[in-house]
């Protein structure tokens, strides 16, 4: 995830999340969209289109990410 301040700034603040799994080939879930139905989760025995909303919020990359920069914010002088 990134904060750009403006479209030409020089130092943008970057945090990244990382969400491990492995592909499946066949679909699973309803939920999520893209590859969520091919995102097998081995720690939660579901892929990504099986869980629910907040199961997702706790697991996913980009809700890590978003953790990651909004603790760097607290301290960030603008």
């Amino acid at each position: 995830m990134v904060l750009a301040r403006s479209a030409d700034d020089p130092q943008p603040i970057i945090a990244d999340g990382y969400w491990y799994g492995e592909i499946i080939l066949t679909s699973r879930g309803e939920g999520g969209f893209g590859y969520d139905p091919y995102f097998f989760v081995p720690e939660l025995g579901k892929t990504a289109a099986e869980l629910s909303s907040e199961q997702k919020n706790q697991y996913s990359h980009r809700s890590k990410a978003l953790v990651k920069l909004t603790e760097m914010l607290v301290d960030y002088r603008f």
